[in-house]
Protein backbone atom coordinates (compact mmCIF):
# COMPACT_ATOMS: atom_id res chain seq x y z
CA UNK A 1 0.00 0.00 0.00
CA UNK A 2 1.41 3.30 -1.02
CA UNK A 3 1.70 6.56 1.35
CA UNK A 4 -1.09 8.40 -0.10
CA UNK A 5 -3.20 4.76 -0.59
CA UNK A 6 -2.20 4.72 4.12
CA UNK A 7 -2.69 8.57 4.33
CA UNK A 8 -6.57 8.22 2.74
CA UNK A 9 -7.26 5.55 4.54
CA UNK A 10 -6.51 7.05 8.10
CA UNK A 11 -9.41 8.41 9.72
CA UNK A 12 -10.33 12.20 9.94
CA UNK A 13 -9.13 12.90 13.42
CA UNK A 14 -5.92 10.71 12.44
CA UNK A 15 -4.92 12.83 9.61
CA UNK A 16 -5.31 16.25 11.64
CA UNK A 17 -3.71 14.87 14.16
CA UNK A 18 -0.78 14.56 11.94
CA UNK A 19 -1.65 17.91 9.79
CA UNK A 20 -2.31 20.46 13.04
CA UNK A 21 1.34 20.23 14.38
CA UNK A 22 2.82 20.31 10.33
CA UNK A 23 0.68 24.15 10.16
CA UNK A 24 2.54 25.23 13.18
CA UNK A 25 5.72 24.37 11.62
CA UNK A 26 4.44 25.69 8.72
CA UNK A 27 3.60 29.18 8.97
CA UNK A 28 6.24 29.23 11.66
CA UNK A 29 9.10 28.53 8.67
CA UNK A 30 6.67 31.27 6.48
CA UNK A 31 6.91 33.94 8.92
CA UNK A 32 10.67 33.37 9.03
CA UNK A 33 11.06 33.85 5.41
CA UNK A 34 8.83 37.08 5.41
CA UNK A 35 11.25 38.16 8.46
CA UNK A 36 15.14 38.98 7.59
CA UNK A 37 15.93 40.25 10.69
CA UNK A 38 14.96 37.59 12.64
CA UNK A 39 17.69 35.30 14.05
CA UNK A 40 17.61 32.23 16.40
CA UNK A 41 20.01 33.31 18.80
CA UNK A 42 18.38 36.86 19.37
CA UNK A 43 15.08 36.88 18.81
CA UNK A 44 11.82 35.03 20.93
CA UNK A 45 9.43 33.29 18.28
CA UNK A 46 6.51 35.74 19.31
CA UNK A 47 8.85 38.12 17.87
CA UNK A 48 7.13 36.81 14.33
CA UNK A 49 4.01 38.09 15.75
CA UNK A 50 4.50 41.15 16.31
CA UNK A 51 2.18 43.69 13.89
CA UNK A 52 4.52 47.12 14.09
CA UNK A 53 7.87 45.98 14.27
CA UNK A 54 9.98 47.54 11.62
CA UNK A 55 13.58 45.72 12.91
CA UNK A 56 12.68 42.26 11.28
CA UNK A 57 11.97 43.24 7.77
CA UNK A 58 9.73 45.00 5.46
CA UNK A 59 7.22 42.32 4.91
CA UNK A 60 6.34 42.10 9.16
CA UNK A 61 2.76 42.77 8.87
CA UNK A 62 2.24 39.96 6.64
CA UNK A 63 5.08 37.65 8.79
CA UNK A 64 2.88 38.24 11.60
CA UNK A 65 -0.49 37.13 9.84
CA UNK A 66 1.12 34.49 9.03
CA UNK A 67 2.39 33.16 11.87
CA UNK A 68 -0.44 33.90 13.97
CA UNK A 69 -3.08 32.98 12.00
CA UNK A 70 -1.25 29.46 11.92
CA UNK A 71 -0.60 29.15 15.66
CA UNK A 72 -4.71 29.72 16.02
CA UNK A 73 -5.43 27.22 13.40
CA UNK A 74 -3.15 24.48 14.55
CA UNK A 75 -4.70 25.27 17.72
CA UNK A 76 -8.21 24.43 16.60
CA UNK A 77 -7.05 21.61 14.49
CA UNK A 78 -5.49 20.34 17.66
CA UNK A 79 -8.09 20.81 20.14
CA UNK A 80 -10.45 18.75 17.58
CA UNK A 81 -7.88 15.91 17.60
CA UNK A 82 -7.70 15.53 21.53
CA UNK A 83 -11.30 16.26 22.78
CA UNK A 84 -11.93 13.44 20.19
CA UNK A 85 -9.06 11.74 21.30
CA UNK A 86 -10.13 11.75 25.01
CA UNK A 87 -13.87 10.68 23.59
CA UNK A 88 -12.55 7.75 22.62
CA UNK A 89 -10.24 6.97 25.70
CA UNK A 90 -11.20 4.47 28.01
CA UNK A 91 -8.55 4.50 30.28
CA UNK A 92 -9.30 7.05 32.97
CA UNK A 93 -6.03 8.04 33.88
CA UNK A 94 -4.91 8.17 30.52
CA UNK A 95 -8.50 10.66 30.05
CA UNK A 96 -7.20 12.95 32.67
CA UNK A 97 -3.20 13.03 31.54
CA UNK A 98 -4.68 14.71 27.96
CA UNK A 99 -6.59 17.17 30.20
CA UNK A 100 -3.40 19.25 30.15
CA UNK A 101 -2.58 19.43 26.67
CA UNK A 102 -6.14 20.41 25.83
CA UNK A 103 -5.79 23.34 28.12
CA UNK A 104 -2.28 23.91 26.44
CA UNK A 105 -3.99 24.42 22.97
CA UNK A 106 -5.98 27.27 24.81
CA UNK A 107 -3.33 29.10 25.31
CA UNK A 108 -2.04 28.25 22.02
CA UNK A 109 -4.81 30.24 20.56
CA UNK A 110 -4.28 33.02 22.92
CA UNK A 111 -0.92 33.35 21.56
CA UNK A 112 -2.34 33.64 18.60
CA UNK A 113 -5.21 35.79 19.31
CA UNK A 114 -3.18 38.16 21.61
CA UNK A 115 0.08 38.72 19.79
CA UNK A 116 3.25 40.51 21.49
CA UNK A 117 1.47 43.69 21.08
CA UNK A 118 -0.51 42.84 23.44
CA UNK A 119 2.23 43.20 26.11
CA UNK A 120 1.41 41.30 29.52
CA UNK A 121 -1.45 39.33 28.25
CA UNK A 122 0.45 37.88 25.24
CA UNK A 123 3.41 36.93 28.07
CA UNK A 124 1.01 35.34 30.01
CA UNK A 125 -0.87 33.00 27.53
CA UNK A 126 2.61 31.99 26.51
CA UNK A 127 3.59 30.94 30.14
CA UNK A 128 0.67 29.43 30.22
CA UNK A 129 1.45 27.22 27.33
CA UNK A 130 4.99 25.69 28.06
CA UNK A 131 4.10 25.02 31.57
CA UNK A 132 0.74 23.05 30.87
CA UNK A 133 1.64 20.24 27.59
CA UNK A 134 4.31 18.72 29.64
CA UNK A 135 2.33 17.57 32.42
CA UNK A 136 0.19 15.70 30.21
CA UNK A 137 3.59 13.74 28.90
CA UNK A 138 4.26 13.32 32.47
CA UNK A 139 0.72 12.08 33.56
CA UNK A 140 0.79 9.35 30.48
CA UNK A 141 3.65 8.52 30.79
CA UNK A 142 3.52 7.12 35.04
CA UNK A 143 0.04 6.26 33.64
CA UNK A 144 1.38 3.58 30.88
CA UNK A 145 4.19 2.06 32.98
CA UNK A 146 1.74 -0.23 33.92
CA UNK A 147 1.69 -1.72 30.01
CA UNK A 148 4.66 -3.40 28.89
CA UNK A 149 4.27 -2.72 25.24
CA UNK A 150 4.00 0.91 25.61
CA UNK A 151 6.89 0.99 29.16
CA UNK A 152 9.56 2.57 26.06
CA UNK A 153 7.30 5.24 24.94
CA UNK A 154 6.11 5.88 28.92
CA UNK A 155 9.53 6.55 29.96
CA UNK A 156 10.49 8.57 26.84
CA UNK A 157 7.09 10.43 27.75
CA UNK A 158 8.33 11.02 31.49
CA UNK A 159 12.03 12.18 30.35
CA UNK A 160 11.14 14.08 27.32
CA UNK A 161 9.94 17.45 28.95
CA UNK A 162 13.49 17.77 31.43
CA UNK A 163 15.02 18.69 27.96
CA UNK A 164 12.79 21.88 27.86
CA UNK A 165 13.43 22.26 32.05
CA UNK A 166 16.94 21.91 30.98
CA UNK A 167 17.07 24.89 28.18
CA UNK A 168 14.95 27.44 29.81
CA UNK A 169 17.31 27.14 32.99
CA UNK A 170 19.93 27.98 30.40
CA UNK A 171 17.79 30.98 29.27
CA UNK A 172 16.94 32.26 32.64
CA UNK A 173 20.61 31.77 34.31
CA UNK A 174 22.95 33.18 31.11
CA UNK A 175 24.73 31.01 28.32
CA UNK A 176 26.69 32.55 25.70
CA UNK A 177 24.63 30.41 22.79
CA UNK A 178 21.37 32.17 22.81
CA UNK A 179 19.68 35.32 24.45
CA UNK A 180 16.22 35.49 22.92
CA UNK A 181 13.74 32.88 23.80
CA UNK A 182 13.56 30.98 19.99
CA UNK A 183 16.09 28.56 20.62
CA UNK A 184 13.97 27.11 23.68
CA UNK A 185 10.63 27.69 22.74
CA UNK A 186 11.48 25.52 19.37
CA UNK A 187 12.32 22.66 21.39
CA UNK A 188 10.14 23.15 23.89
CA UNK A 189 7.21 23.14 21.00
CA UNK A 190 9.10 20.24 18.90
CA UNK A 191 9.58 17.84 22.25
CA UNK A 192 5.21 18.59 22.15
CA UNK A 193 5.17 18.03 18.27
CA UNK A 194 7.40 15.01 18.22
CA UNK A 195 5.27 13.49 21.33
CA UNK A 196 1.24 13.98 19.93
CA UNK A 197 2.74 12.53 16.56
CA UNK A 198 3.72 9.44 17.90
CA UNK A 199 0.91 9.08 20.84
CA UNK A 200 -1.03 9.64 17.33
CA UNK A 201 0.88 7.13 15.46
CA UNK A 202 0.75 4.57 18.14
CA UNK A 203 -2.93 5.19 18.07
CA UNK A 204 -3.53 4.51 14.69
CA UNK A 205 -1.31 1.36 14.62
CA UNK A 206 -3.41 -0.38 17.38
CA UNK A 207 -1.21 0.41 19.92
CA UNK A 208 -3.48 1.57 22.65
CA UNK A 209 -6.22 -0.82 22.11
CA UNK A 210 -7.95 -0.96 25.31
CA UNK A 211 -6.87 2.47 26.03
CA UNK A 212 -7.80 4.77 23.59
CA UNK A 213 -10.71 2.63 20.76
CA UNK A 214 -10.37 3.33 17.60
Amino acid sequence: MSLSERWAGMPRETRIGFLGPAIALITISLAILLSPGFTWPGNALSDLGHYTRTDLGPYKLLGAIVFNGGLILTGLTMLYFVFSTMKKTTDMPTKIGLVPIFISLLFLIGIGVFSENFGDIHFIVSVGFFLTFPFSMWIVGISWLRFPRLRLFAIISLLLPFISVQVWWMHFVGNPYWTGAAIPEIITAMSAILWVWAFNYLHYRGALEGIVSQ
